[in-house]
């Protein structure tokens, strides 16, 4: 059965022959592909026939799903935030040494 749903980096989808849901991760035109992540990371690429010959609805993210992606961007963030606060403590010990040069004169 076909549908009209375009497929949306980032959406949900919902297969209603079985109830899986998955998530566009990425497509690529040229070749005509679709690559969907399911519930439990498997990776799998469809190409735009099977995509529109699929029976799907548009659907929400499971409650309990951890975006892999989203995980590792949020570990990336924590690790800036470490960068930034050991440079504050390095920019404060220079402080400290101007202050003592101040104080000998």
């Amino acid at each position: 059965m076909s549908h009209e749903l375009d497929p949306k980096v980032g959406r949900w989808y919902r297969r209603l022959d079985d109830e899986q849901l998955f998530k566009v991760v990425a497509i690529d035109e040229d070749d005509g592909l679709v690559e969907i992540r399911k519930t439990d990371g498997e990776i799998e690429e469809l190409d735009s026939t099977e995509w529109v010959e699929l029976d799907l609805e548009a659907a929400e993210p499971p409650e309990d799903y951890v975006d892999p992606d989203a995980a590792s961007d949020e570990d990336e963030e924590e690790e800036d935030d470490v960068d930034v606060d050991d440079d504050e403590e390095d920019e404060d010990d220079d402080d400290d040494w101007d202050d003592d040069e101040d104080s000998d004169r």
